[in-house]
């Protein structure tokens, strides 16, 4: 996590969120992060696979708690924090992996759609307030990368320190 933020800051000084042109700002600052900021292949690297070790080891944990049976009494809350987490920490992903606009950000970003429509009753509604409306436009990666750079952080960032917290008070669970 702190590696991914530490990279993410440096990226984040140099990546403009936007989607309309050809090409547009969103990829153009990703190409130049990539092929003419010193390091910046480097770095956006780092990130990149980071990531993916992030949601690896957070999946894994998940696999540990509940094979040890470390979810029961009193930790049920813990547990269900844990599974927010996880959430959290694929839509990081998801969204971060839109944030370069090109073919497959834009492509995730029609599927992430159609899969937001598909849910009954409320599915127009989500579609609008993450993605910004019913059809993919280059509002989504601004609002992608809103939700990137500081919704996600901060509802992370609290329910980590609450989890961290959970453990703390409660102790570490032997397995049953």
């Amino acid at each position: 996590f702190i590696i991914l933020v530490i990279t993410g800051t440096v990226l984040g000084l140099y990546y403009v969120p936007g989607g309309e042109g050809d090409p547009t700002p969103a990829y153009s600052s990703m190409e130049f992060i990539m092929t003419q900021l010193p390091f910046g292949y480097i770095i956006r690297s780092i990130h990149h696979w980071t990531t993916h070790f992030m949601v690896a080891a957070v999946f894994l944990h998940m696999m540990r708690v509940y094979f040890v049976g470390a979810y029961r009494n009193p930790r049920e809350v813990n547990w269900i924090l844990g599974v927010i987490l996880l959430m959290v920490t694929i839509f990081f992903g998801y969204t971060g992996y839109l944030l370069p606009w090109d073919a497959l950000g834009y492509a995730a970003a029609a599927i992430g759609l159609e899969m937001a429509t598909s849910i009954p009753a409320m599915g127009p509604l989500m579609a609008q307030i993450v993605f910004g409306g019913t059809q993919v436009t280059a509002d989504t990666v601004t609002r992608m990368y809103w939700l990137h750079i500081f919704v996600l952080p901060l509802v992370g960032t609290v329910l980590m320190i609450i989890h961290m917290a959970l453990v703390w008070i409660q102790g570490e669970a032997e397995p049953h």
